[in-house]
């Protein structure tokens, strides 16, 4: 084995375009920003296990999936550099665990798929599909159902971030079946518009079915005026507005030449709502799936 250094990433998530139960189970569709997590995989003495547990947990369980020598799992250090918040549902953890897992791989001159990728990912945690470099419905408990799509979504998205931290892993232990169950109907309305708005790169269609979907989600885990961010969003020339549905931030979906952002911000910074969120920044839509980063 030849010494060296690999440096990976992988883009976190503005939320879900769509949460819910979907063909019989809860699915997702997550959808990728240009926000990253960074991992650095090289020889070394790992004295940070305790900061990246999750990461070095993936290191072994994917030297243990290609059947290398396990020894490897204690040679190997990893550092991860993060430009995503903590437990803000913006699939942080997943974008650490992919990056790691795609660097695991190429240090051990290995392939690994986004169905791979998934497979160890949900023996650590829940995921998202943002494993994937197109947009995907994914069953991110078990990764049994996956639907991928053949067209992105080319936009901005103004992030709003909560201040609330939500623990995924606590998260998912609650019952929220009977409220699922209630939203089969609107998340069946709103599955319906985001994939015609996929299938015809229609955004406004794709902001129907978010906005569907965020509303049924206020009865799981409420974001504060929502309502109003909607109404405000949508008169100023947005397409729609989505949520993290096990976190706390909301995303405006736009294009620059068609919504009046300077307006929208002064508006709700003036509502009381808006000391419910520490920051708003600017994110644009790219391809999911990590890859190699060469600085």
């Amino acid at each position: 084995m030849i010494k060296k250094k690999i440096i990976t990433r992988c883009p976190g998530s503005c939320g879900e375009l769509i949460q819910g139960i979907i063909l019989g189970g809860e699915k997702l569709i997550s959808y990728p920003i240009d926000c990253y997590s960074y991992v650095k995989i090289e020889e070394g003495f790992q004295n940070n296990r305790n900061q990246y547990p999750k990461a070095y947990q993936a290191l072994e369980k994917a030297i243990d999936y290609f059947g290398e020598n396990p020894k490897w799992s204690q040679k190997l250090r990893i550092e991860i550099e993060s430009e995503l918040p903590k437990a803000k549902g913006m699939a942080s953890s997943t974008a650490d665990l992919g990056a790691t897992l795609l660097a695991i791989a190429i240090y051990l001159r290995r392939e690994i798929t986004p169905e791979e990728m998934t497979k160890i990912c949900l023996e650590i945690e829940p995921t998202d599909s943002i494993l994937f470099p197109d947009l995907t419905l994914l069953d991110h408990h078990k990764g049994q159902y996956r639907r991928r799509y053949q067209k992105q979504i080319n936009c901005k998205v103004l992030v709003l971030e909560g201040k609330q931290m939500i623990d995924t892993l606590e998260f998912h232990k609650i019952n929220r079946e009977s409220i699922l169950q209630k939203n089969i109907p609107q998340i069946h309305q709103a599955m319906q518009k985001i994939e015609m708005g996929i299938e015809k790169e229609n955004l406004k269609d794709v902001g129907q079915g978010v906005i569907l979907s965020a509303f049924a989600n206020q009865k799981i885990l409420k974001k504060p005026g929502l309502e109003m961010i909607v109404e405000k969003a949508l008169n100023l020339g947005a397409y729609g507005v989505n949520v993290a549905h096990s976190g706390s931030i909301v995303g405006i979906i736009f294009h620059d030449q068609f919504f009046d952002k300077e307006n929208f911000l002064e508006k709700i910074k003036k509502e009381n709502f808006y000391k419910e969120y520490n920051s708003i920044k600017e994110y644009q839509t790219v391809q999911g799936g990590p890859d190699i980063w060469e600085g």
